[in-house]
């Protein structure tokens, strides 16, 4: 592809330029090829610019950067070596739009989440309801790709990282070999950091669903306007005309979102308790290992079983199915297929084998809100008592911390507060700061001694939450990535237990 082509109503480019013949995008310099535009973009540790030197050396034909003046030794530099350097408004937008030209390929049917809560487990769902329907389906996120294993085409494929969001590159040059090899549907998480860095644009986004807002990453965003912002993107400007919302009515956000669609092509349909909601939750209720949940669409009452935990599971199931049915699937296949749907690893994911009988549950949940929604959603399954573990993230947002200690002494009987990802920050000082507002917490280190300690004091009917980490398997301790597994660790411990009776 000529330089031309690829920028063609994108970016100016020098006329002498327009004949460079180029092969591929890269952002990272370590991954430039012989061919390859560079993009040297500023981010939160590192500014692109520092490695264009880097990137020509190993191949780069053309640099795009940010519209902000240039050095008068990169300017030189890449002068001798015959390399323009593009300036731009916003090099975000146009590497999403660049990627989507050079990897064009993609599924037919393409849907995105967002919300605070939710996005994982939603779209997992989805792709399992698609899959279910014999639709060649794949999710893409934070556990990475997931349903190629009914996909037969090169291994290369499965390369793209466990990110909620990949940068656009990774993105289109994953989903484009996909696509080729048959993947018809896909589902994306859509995080505020992806939707704000412009790496889902250049996708064609045909069903979009939103879950919730609540404070979460506001060491990146200014404020919870600035948060949300970065979510209405996707309705505003990803969304394709013509093409579906499902909307969580029960969400004070949702009013701005349905406001927002009012004068766009868009059916709608929303969700929740909310008794004017299209798809009416009348009811979700314990039953036995799972959840029975009613719900009231067009008058007609629809009672679903669950294999699931957690309240707000049934609710991300539900709004999978609202997107299935959006997308195509009949009624009582979005809906009737609820029943066989698998939690996601690490989302109110239930480990088995207690000697007791107690119900252990690993899920992701390290916001104030995902806390206290976890914690609800499990209160009415505890016959006994209901316990927790968590821990919160160094170098992250320290507000929270305090209100997730105040959650988990106000909802749980029994509270341990451990380590989560302490990264380079003073463990003891992030325990401290949620120790000092629950006095009743239990302070046990390290997280394996403290699911250990919790597991071995469960009795029949208690119910044990292991929060925080979810799917992750490895602890960030210093500048160290650590193995560890909740799941595997507390079913290791459990086989254990049972060994030793």
């Amino acid at each position: 592809m000529r330089l031309t082509d690829l920028c063609h109503d994108l970016i100016k480019i020098p006329a002498k330029a327009g004949t460079i013949r180029v092969t591929g995008l890269a952002v990272d310099s370590t991954r430039v090829k012989d061919g390859d535009i560079f993009f040297a973009i500023a981010g939160n540790q590192y500014d692109g610019r520092d490695f264009i030197k880097n990137a020509i050396g190993a191949g780069a034909v053309a640099i795009i950067t940010g519209s902000t003046p240039l050095a008068q030794s990169l300017i030189t530099m890449t002068n001798c070596a015959k390399i323009p350097i593009l300036q731009c408004e916003n090099p975000r937008h146009i590497m999403a739009q660049m990627a989507a030209r050079v990897w064009p390929s993609q599924p037919g049917i393409v849907a995105a989440v967002t919300g605070t809560n939710g996005k994982t487990s939603t779209t997992e769902f989805l792709r399992q309801l698609w899959q279910r329907a014999t639709w060649q389906a794949v999710a893409v996120g934070t556990l990475g790709v997931t349903g190629t294993d009914m996909i037969k085409a090169d291994g290369a494929i499965l390369s793209l990282p466990p990110l909620t969001t990949p940068d656009s590159i990774s993105l289109h040059g994953a989903i484009a070999p996909l696509a080729k090899a048959g993947v018809t549907h896909l589902a994306l998480e859509a995080s505020s950091h992806g939707l704000s860095q412009y790496r889902l644009d250049g996708m064609n986004i045909h069903l979009a669903a939103f879950t919730n807002l609540s404070r979460d990453h506001l060491d990146h965003h200014a404020d919870m306007d600035a948060y949300f912002a970065a979510k209405i993107r996707l309705f505003t400007e990803l969304l394709s005309e013509g093409g579906c919302a499902a909307i969580n009515l029960d969400d004070p956000y949702s009013a701005a979102i349905i406001e927002a669609l009012k004068d766009r092509a868009i059916v709608v349909k929303t969700f929740g308790y909310a008794e004017n909601a299209d798809f009416h939750i009348t009811s979700i209720t314990p039953a036995g290992d799972g959840l029975n949940m009613r719900v009231i669409y067009n008058g007609h009452s629809w009672d679903i079983p669950l294999a699931l935990s957690g309240t707000f599971q049934a609710i991300n199931a539900l709004t999978a199915a609202v997107m299935g049915y959006l997308g195509g699937l009949p009624l009582h296949d979005s809906l009737g297929a609820l029943p066989y749907l698998k939690a996601a690893p690490g989302r109110m994911q239930t480990v088995h084998g207690h000697p007791k009988g107690a119900r252990v549950v690993v899920d992701y949940a390290h916001t104030p809100d995902a806390l206290a929604a976890a914690l609800s959603a499990l209160r009415p399954e505890a016959s006994g008592k209901l316990f927790v573990i968590f821990g919160c993230g160094g170098e992250r947002d320290p507000g929270k911390r305090k209100m997730m200690g105040q959650v988990a002494c106000q909802i749980a009987d029994h509270v341990i507060v451990t380590d989560d990802n302490p990264r380079n920050e003073d463990p003891t000082a992030i325990r401290s700061s949620i120790l000092n507002v629950c006095d009743s917490a239990v302070e046990i280190v390290p997280r394996e001694k403290a699911i250990a300690t919790a597991l071995a004091q469960l009795d029949a009917g208690d119910v044990l939450l292991i929060a925080g980490k979810g799917h992750e398997t490895g602890q960030l301790i210093g500048n160290e990535t650590l193995p560890f597994d909740d799941a595997a660790l507390a079913s290791n411990r459990l086989r254990a237990m049972h060994e030793a009776k």
